[in-house]
């Protein structure tokens, strides 16, 4: 059995993860190729040893000329954009539609809702992570009986290896470097809000002036984040220490960390910070909101005002001043963590549902 994966996405993300950790864990009679974008995720794939085809964009010519160099017997497109992309290209192969967020658009009706809601019937399967993003969806009831939650494939003790053992071996001086009051982990990109995060330190310096940060990834808003935290003075708060190879280091010696997204897929960066008993404060949007509450963290914001900076200032000054509170935060999202942790129950379902479309196909 073949199965080409489909993402538009150039970089390595959740998203991403999720696709490589199916390929890798997949057994042998099934074979995965992952059509991606040339790019920065490029180096995830060779470290992981998956077999996969660069192209300067994905589009549907780049799909129908992997679909003839591959010959798939099921596509697992990533996301609604792929999605809809693999069913104007064929209508002979199973599609397997998966997704990982419910942005506005997908919640009301319009254009792009009624795109996606009128090719539902090309789809045999949709997965998503949890069934709000069904519930949601304008075109539910197009979806409803071929949707299956899977949640996601997350290992927690892969995580807690990577970050903490890593650490140990590591000497004092050096760990050091990792070390900081708050963490930012994402692309520097408009939808992961990085000017936020640097303004939320500037706020909380006013009473905490000592306050560290750093800030992992790279992106095109890096030289930007640099300025402005020139500009505002935080020479000595925040640091830039790019794309990092193994970011869960920051995440096991960071105190909280803070995502201030406007979009978000799933949010998988809270779990693996969770992992380590960091709390996490998050803005209210995406996935965030299914895995961040009042016991491991805060959500920031409203569904009007996903971005609350007055809720992260407020809140991470609190945590920072209260180590009571805090090691009560801290259990609690180690125990999240620890609840979450279903990566060898995903992998069979994921098993079971391409076993079962092979079957009903051939």
């Amino acid at each position: 059995m073949v199965v080409l994966h489909v993402s538009k996405s150039r970089v390595y993300s959740g998203m991403e993860n999720v696709a490589l950790s199916i390929i890798t864990s997949m057994p042998e009679d099934i074979r995965g190729v992952f059509l991606t974008p040339t790019g920065s995720i490029e180096t995830k794939l060779l470290e992981a040893n998956v077999e996969y085809i660069g192209v300067d964009k994905v589009d549907e010519k780049a799909i129908k000329k992997a679909i003839e160099e591959v010959k798939p017997d099921i596509i697992q497109a990533y996301e609604y954009d792929c999605s809809l992309m693999c069913a104007r290209v064929t209508d002979t192969i199973p599609i397997i539609s998966q997704l990982y967020s419910s942005p506005k658009w997908v919640q009301k009706i319009g254009p792009k809702s009624i795109t996606y809601g009128s090719f539902c019937k090309n789809f045999t399967k949709i997965i998503a992570p949890v069934e709000s993003i069904v519930k949601k969806a304008w075109f539910r009831d197009k979806i409803k009986d071929k949707a299956e939650i899977l949640g996601i494939p997350f290992d927690a003790k892969k995580i807690f290896e990577k970050g903490y053992i890593a650490g140990t071996e590591m000497s004092s001086d050096k760990l050091q470097n990792y070390k900081s009051d708050l963490l930012f982990v994402g692309h520097l990109t408009e939808d992961k809000n990085p000017y936020e995060f640097i303004r939320i330190v500037d706020e909380i310096k006013k009473t905490h002036f000592d306050v560290s940060a750093v800030m992992v990834g790279g992106g095109d808003l890096g030289s930007e984040c640099l300025e402005l935290i020139n500009r505002l003075g935080l020479q000595n708060n925040v640091r830039m220490v790019g794309m990092q190879y193994n970011p869960y280091i920051y995440m096991n010696q960071t105190k909280i960390l803070v995502i201030p997204s406007t979009f978000e897929g799933f949010g998988m960066a809270t779990l693996e910070a969770m992992t380590f008993g960091k709390p996490v404060f998050a803005s209210c949007v995406g996935g965030l909101v299914l895995t961040v509450d009042d016991e491991v963290g805060k959500i920031c914001g409203t569904p009007k005002k996903p971005v609350d900076r007055e809720a992260f200032v407020s809140g991470i000054t609190t945590l920072l001043d209260n180590q009571g509170l805090y090691q009560k935060k801290s259990e609690a999202a180690r125990k999240r963590a620890k609840d979450m942790n279903t990566s060898q129950r995903y992998m069979k379902d994921m098993q079971r549902i391409y076993e079962d479309i092979y079957q009903t196909t051939k």
